[in-house]
């Protein structure tokens, strides 16, 4: 086993691998800071995390990507009874409910959601002729809207629109037409008015301080003016670290989950945020180059459908803590704390590996 774990390493993407694991170092490094006022054991928590990450990786890594999705049913499955769980008997935090408590363990089943969902349509939507008919289409996003939805009404509108994300890349790499594609925008556009019904207030709220955040400075608006605050202080090389006053004093919220990029551009300061840039760069080229090179649609699709995922999160991420897209509260991978995310994050590493070793390349 031991073999077959360094050999995942050695024949994978290894500047894959450099890129996740910088990003996670980042996280350990700017977490002890976030936490130094907060919680101090967090960022210990996290290591911990980051190494059952990195095996759920090597583990993943080392098995062909085929068969993590000929059991994409059962893990489908699997995740949508633990979000319906979530729904009658789930742990409540900060007015949400997306946790269950396993062996005293707090487990997010959405992070598993989101691989179920990449897995369960590269399975079906690889199987059915091309270019994709409005019928296949119609059964893979029923598929995705049942766990997106579950998510949705926990409530976590952040995470549900990943979801969406996930299924809109892979079907984008499978073949959807023109056609197709302009009555999806079309129902898409009709729905926001529906969808706008269905948020909770604190949602809208949001949605609406992100036009002006002083509309409401001591409420809604508080956490993006002191993000906007912390990272506008940082200047070029940053306060230093352990040493930024938004941070230290407390005046920076969730600065150890959603907006720990904001700690990065304060501390570390332009320079240090344009290296986390350039690492999630790096991390999505190759995995682009990956799902481009693989001659085998389910690899290709499998592999968009993560790239998508893990693209867009960091991009809402960190777009959210500048001010440039509303906060929807969703972590960036690899960086914020959280073990379900973390592990989850690891292991789309491990099945773009897995992907990269085993696939058949143009």
């Amino acid at each position: 086993m031991r073999t077959r774990l360094v050999q995942g390493v050695v024949e994978g993407d290894r500047l894959l691998f450099i890129a996740a694991a910088v990003l996670s170092l980042v996280s350990l490094v700017a977490l002890r800071s976030a936490t130094a006022t907060l919680q101090p054991a967090l960022a210990a928590r996290q290591a911990l995390w980051v190494g059952v990450g990195i095996v759920a990786c090597l583990l993943v890594t080392s098995v062909p990507y085929t068969r993590w999705l000929n059991g994409s049913l059962v893990l489908y499955i699997g995740v949508v009874i633990l979000l319906v769980v979530v729904q009658l008997a789930g742990t409540v935090k900060l007015g949400a409910t997306r946790w269950i408590t396993v062996f005293g363990l707090s487990v997010q089943p959405s992070e598993l959601a989101k691989l179920a969902c990449a897995c369960i349509v590269a399975r079906s939507v690889a199987l059915q002729p091309h270019p994709l008919s409005m019928r296949t289409l119609v059964v893979s996003a029923s598929l995705v809207a049942l766990p997106a939805f579950l998510v949705f009404v926990q409530p976590d509108l952040g995470t549900s629109s990943i979801i969406g994300v996930i299924w809109l890349g892979m079907v984008w790499v499978a073949g959807i037409s023109r056609k197709h594609l302009t009555i999806l925008a079309t129902i898409m556009l009709c729905s926001l008015p529906i969808g706008w019904h269905f948020l909770k207030d604190y949602q809208r709220t949001r949605l609406l301080v992100f036009l002006n955040p002083h509309v409401d400075p001591l409420g809604a608006g508080y956490t993006i003016i002191q993000s906007q605050i912390a990272i506008g202080s940082g200047g070029l090389f940053g306060r230093g670290w352990m040493a930024g006053t938004q941070n230290q004093l407390n005046f920076l919220p969730e600065r150890h989950a959603d907006f720990l990029f904001s700690v990065v551009g304060e501390e570390w300061g332009f320079l240090g945020s344009v290296t986390v840039v350039v690492a999630f760069s790096l991390f999505l080229w190759r995995a682009v180059s990956i799902a481009m090179r693989n001659s085998d649609l389910q690899g290709r699709m499998l592999a968009m459908g993560l790239t998508s995922w893990i693209a867009y999160q960091a991009l809402v991420n960190m777009g959210m803590v500048m001010g440039l897209v509303p906060v929807v509260g969703v972590p960036l991978p690899l960086v914020s704390y959280g073990g379900s995310a973390m592990v989850a994050a690891w292991i789309v590493v491990g099945l773009l590996q897995s992907i990269y070793r085993f696939g058949t390349r143009f």
